[in-house]
């Protein structure tokens, strides 16, 4: 499982490395504990660097995005989920809004089936300078007992 990860993580960042060889890449990994869960009624399971939808309904989690590099927008971005659900998915949308949190620039990314999944985005060609940006995934309901979906991490990579 971790290794999967780690050359999924190595991949995208060689792949990077060699479209932009000539700058630095910045590469920032968030546990996916460092998302809040969306709304006043959800209760989403917070454990170690995962955050999972234990219930039996569908939920939503933000995840925040601290950029050190404002002025362009990311080169990638990778959400590492476990898609536990025999038929829904975990859906995600990266998000750069304007200053007023309005307008900008958004792409949606969904996990196939079940299993260990990246979901990658990017890159953010026209996202608004200096905006606010997040994740926003929902998580599918628990189908069986102890076996919830969750987001374990995600990766930002900016220029």
């Amino acid at each position: 499982m971790v290794k999967a990860h780690i050359g999924i993580l190595a991949g995208l960042t060689l792949t990077l490395l060699g479209a932009t060889s000539a700058r630095a890449q910045q590469i920032q990994t968030n546990p996916g504990s460092a998302c809040q869960a969306s709304g006043s009624a959800q209760d989403l399971y917070y454990s170690g660097v995962t955050i999972a939808n234990r219930t039996n309904g569908q939920a939503s989690a933000i995840c925040p995005i601290a950029r050190r590099n404002g002025t362009q927008g990311w080169a990638a971005i990778a959400v590492f989920v476990r898609d536990r659900h025999s038929t829904e998915n975990v859906t995600c949308v990266a998000q750069a809004k304007d200053l007023t949190g309005a307008g900008g620039w958004s792409e949606t990314k969904s996990s196939s089936g079940e299993g260990e999944q990246t979901l990658v985005f990017g890159p953010a060609v026209g996202a608004p300078l200096y905006g606010p940006y997040a994740i926003v995934c929902s998580i599918p309901a628990m189908e069986e007992a102890n076996v919830p979906s969750y987001i374990s991490s995600y990766v930002v990579v900016e220029p």
